[in-house]
């Protein structure tokens, strides 16, 4: 019979999961930014810098405020520090960093690029496409990055590195280069304001990890089971489509490895409250359900718009009746919250959401509308305000800015300015 689990429970499991039941401790944050990308498996990274990178704050919503210089630091390549990086970047959900150890694990996904694909984002083009069409101009960007080492794209001169219409309108170096970035030709050594360093995969990758790259004969099913286990140990409980969503591949490839995961009992299947789908439970997290052994929850933290949290909106919604859209591709007349609204996870549940700016010039934290969900009571909303002002300070603090300054806009505006001035008054 399968095993029931209640939504409080199935709460508490992606909850202790992911390093977010309680506030961190003095364990936690001597562990460092590095644990969090191993308890995570990888950090999306994006270029929208108005508060804060994506990429560094889920980090700080479960260790606190950190240096940031840790994490760029861990991403220098050996071509400058003599020894390979801990973190690289590659497409294993969108664009993230990951354990560099970990590059070949992706092998499945390069060669998938390289003979043709199932993945979701990189179908169209194959590569013996892009080989035949830019055959000499591949041959020429290998003895460029042989030649000169890591480049960034802004440092390759060639005639066709030139950009072609507006905004993605890559040049034929740039494809080149993003398409031999994807078959794991050219690897990631870090990069250099925002711009990806390519670099061909010797430069920076140490002996041990190249000859896992390179294998000539790799496994690619267990791969994925490596994978998609690590993925819902992160995830705590979770469905095939959750499974195939982190991994950013589609069900039928994800089921029978999940099935196969199921077998060796590192996942069990369950009955989730208010899941249409089975869900599956991963080994680490067994014992703790059947003990009940969950910390009560305490914490108060801002999350990324990427964060594993919320980044899946339909698992939003079933885990924590949560419907979550980052509104800056929607035009402003039609924006509900903001631009940049960022989720507030509060004492265990999906609270409201805040949109927030770094105004870096004049040392202030602008929050330019607050919200909490409707569902609150008026004792829940003051507390989320009271939690919330103190957690500003220490994201200010963490941002360098001196500041802060709370807009009138949203249902938590009020509440929020009230405790802020409580506060400082304290």
């Amino acid at each position: 019979m399968t095993e029931q689990v209640s939504l409080k429970e199935a709460r508490a499991v992606v909850l202790a999961a992911q390093g977010l039941t309680t506030k961190p401790g003095r364990a936690t944050r001597a562990a460092g930014p590095i644990s969090t990308v191993e308890r995570l498996n990888l950090l999306q990274l994006d270029s929208v810098n108005v508060f804060e990178r994506a990429h560094y704050m889920p980090v700080f919503s479960r260790i606190g405020a950190f240096d940031k210089s840790i994490l760029d630091a861990a991403t220098r390549p050996m071509t400058e520090t003599g020894r390979q990086a801990e973190l690289i970047e590659y497409w294993a959900h969108e664009a993230a960093w990951i354990k560099t150890d970990d590059l070949p694990l992706h092998r499945f996904r390069m060669d998938g690029y390289r003979f043709g694909t199932d993945d979701r984002r990189h179908s169209s083009r194959t590569w013996a496409t892009v080989q035949t069409e830019h055959g000499n101009l591949l041959d020429w960007i290998r003895k460029e990055l042989r030649t000169r080492g890591p480049l960034t794209i802004a440092e390759i001169e060639h005639d066709q590195n030139k950009r072609k219409g507006t905004w993605w309108g890559w040049s034929d170096v740039k494809t080149c280069l993003e398409r031999m970035f994807l078959v794991g030709e050219v690897v990631s050594a870090g990069r250099d304001k925002f711009s990806r360093r390519y670099a061909l995969a010797d430069q920076v990758l140490n002996a041990e990890t190249y000859s896992r790259m390179v294998d000539p004969n790799p496994d690619y099913n267990e791969m994925l089971r490596t994978l998609i286990g690590r993925a819902a140990k992160t995830d705590g409980v979770a469905t095939i489509k959750d499974l195939a969503d982190f991994v950013r591949l589609k069900v039928d490839r994800v089921a029978p490895r999940v099935q196969e995961l199921v077998d060796l009992n590192v996942l069990t299947p369950v009955s989730v409250e208010g899941f249409k789908d089975t869900g599956f439970l991963h080994k680490d997290w067994q014992s703790n359900l059947a003990n009940g052994e969950f910390a009560k929850a305490n914490h108060i933290t801002l999350l990324s718009p990427f964060d594993p949290l919320t980044r899946n909106r339909d698992r939003a919604i079933r885990l924590f009746d949560f419907d979550y859209k980052i509104e800056i591709y929607v035009p402003e007349p039609k924006r509900i919250y903001g631009y940049y609204t960022l989720p507030l996870l509060h004492n265990g549940e999906l609270v409201g959401r805040i949109d927030l700016k770094s105004d870096r010039k004049a040392g202030v934290l602008l929050v330019q509308s607050a919200w909490h969900e409707i569902n609150l009571t008026p004792s829940r909303i003051d507390s989320v305000a009271s939690g919330l002002a103190n957690h500003l300070v220490v994201v200010s603090a963490w941002q360098g800015l001196s500041g802060i300054q709370i807009a009138d806009k949203g249902n938590l505006a009020s509440a929020l300015k009230s405790a802020n001035q409580s506060r400082a008054d304290a």
